[in-house]
């Protein structure tokens, strides 16, 4: 059976370190948000009309071939805010349940000011993630970045946790 770890929060909250040290622990496959973002920016300006669209249908294709071929777990990362994405989160649990797998989501609960010494970091801007910030400022405080309202959402706090500790506490929660 396939298991889905969601890590979610708002950009440099540490999603893509937590999910490398997940894979560390347990090889899971990493499926980090930006894959889609840059296939849709091969093609389509970022913010342009039918950007996201191609994003999210990149997304559930993928995560529809993950859950009815892989036999593993994987981990995705999401900037997940309310109220824009509750629907593509219940189109990813229909998808599981559909093979009997699992989507498990984990919020990185993150303050602002850890947020944004982590923004320029090397590893950010080497992944043209947003890297500026008072522009991640004004994305936080614009945005509802906020745990998804489900029963098996865990929160974990990515302020003074260190990403291993993350990690493994993830792992022994959702026995991976």
């Amino acid at each position: 059976m396939a298991d889905l770890v969601l890590l979610h929060g708002p950009p440099a909250s540490g999603k893509l370190t937590i999910a490398n040290e997940i894979s560390k622990l347990v090889k899971a496959r990493v499926f980090h948000n930006h894959l889609t973002l840059d296939v849709a920016k091969s093609l389509i300006n970022f913010g342009d009309p039918g950007f996201w669209d191609l994003v999210y249908d990149l997304r559930l294709l993928s995560l529809r071939a993950y859950f009815e071929h892989g036999n593993d777990i994987a981990v995705t990362t999401w900037c997940y805010e309310e109220p824009d994405d509750i629907e593509l989160f219940k189109q990813y649990k229909r998808i599981a349940s559909a093979t009997n797998a699992r989507v498990l989501p984990v919020f990185l609960r993150c303050e602002l000011s850890n947020l944004e010494s982590r923004a320029a970091n090397t590893h950010r801007l080497e992944m043209e993630k947003l890297s500026d910030k008072e522009r991640l400022r004004e994305v936080v405080l614009a945005k509802n970045y906020c745990a998804i309202p489900d029963e098996l959402c865990i929160t974990v706090d990515s302020n003074t946790e260190t990403p291993e500790s993350n990690a493994q506490r993830i792992v022994d929660r959702f026995r991976l």
